[in-house]
């Protein structure tokens, strides 16, 4: 069962899955926030370097640009509420951080308000009444953020230490070969680590930090060339093909929405 309606600050969907299967599941991350509150299920959710236990009424807020990627028993029920929105749709005063509790009957309620107006509601009222809803849980979601947390286990020393050295060495163009060099690792033991614990590629995860800070770049005034020079990038068709592959358009969208905001 899926319910999804979707604008351009907002999306909200509702899923229910009577049998998982893992591979439904894969690493991701967005450019917007992402709320996910889970009704049903249990697993881990890896967000960067820290994973989380979760089961039933478990609530994640993670921010835009993060990676991150569920593991879920196979053949159990799952049954969420996923809402991505744009950031600026987070009250300022509330920050940006992770957010992983065990969720009250409040948050419940309101996500089934929106769910509800989701199906009586035409798209221009509702549109604005989901932000408005958003708002609502966003302020009760921070108001006590101590309550309900949950433990985070750090990620195994060797890819904290890969995911750090990526991160801090973005402008370079990277290779599996240097990073395990940097770290003293071979290079087939990176790649299994890092496959066995955050399901996914060491170069892909390379090119999803590099093509979050390219957004990031361009949304802040830098042109797609400069863009890609500053990113480590010595064919500025292979930059673009990245970058179009991550957010089906070209940079010089990013780059062109900011510009039109002056």
């Amino acid at each position: 069962m899926l319910k999804q309606v979707t604008y351009p600050d907002i999306d909200f969907r509702y899923a229910k899955e009577n049998k998982t299967n893992q591979a439904d599941f894969f690493s991701h991350h967005h450019t917007q926030h992402e709320l996910l509150f889970i009704l049903r299920g249990q697993g881990t959710l890896f967000i960067e370097n820290h994973s989380y236990s979760f089961s039933d009424k478990t609530v994640f807020l993670i921010p835009a640009g993060m990676y991150h990627v569920l593991q879920i028993p196979a053949l159990l029920p799952y049954e969420r509420y996923v809402v991505n929105f744009a950031p600026e749709l987070l009250p300022p005063m509330l920050g940006g951080s992770i957010v992983c509790k065990y969720a009250d009957d409040e948050l419940l309620a309101l996500c089934a308000r929106m769910r509800s107006y989701a199906d009586r509601f035409p798209p221009e009222r509702l549109h604005l009444l989901l932000r408005s809803v958003l708002t609502e849980f966003l302020l009760v979601l921070f108001a006590d953020t101590e309550r309900g947390t949950l433990q985070k286990v750090d990620a195994p020393p060797l890819i904290q230490r890969a995911m750090d050295y990526i991160n801090e060495n973005l402008e370079k163009p990277l290779t599996v070969q240097e990073i395990a060099d940097a770290l003293f690792v071979s290079k087939s033991y990176l790649v299994h680590s890092f496959e066995r614990v955050l399901n996914t590629g060491v170069m892909q995860y390379v090119r999803i930090k590099k093509m979050c800070e390219a957004r990031r770049l361009l949304l802040g005034g830098c042109s797609p060339t400069q863009t890609a020079a500053r990113l480590g990038y010595k064919n500025y068709s292979t930059f673009l093909r990245n970058y179009r592959a991550e957010f089906t358009e070209k940079p010089f969208s990013a780059f062109s929405a900011k510009e039109e905001k002056h």
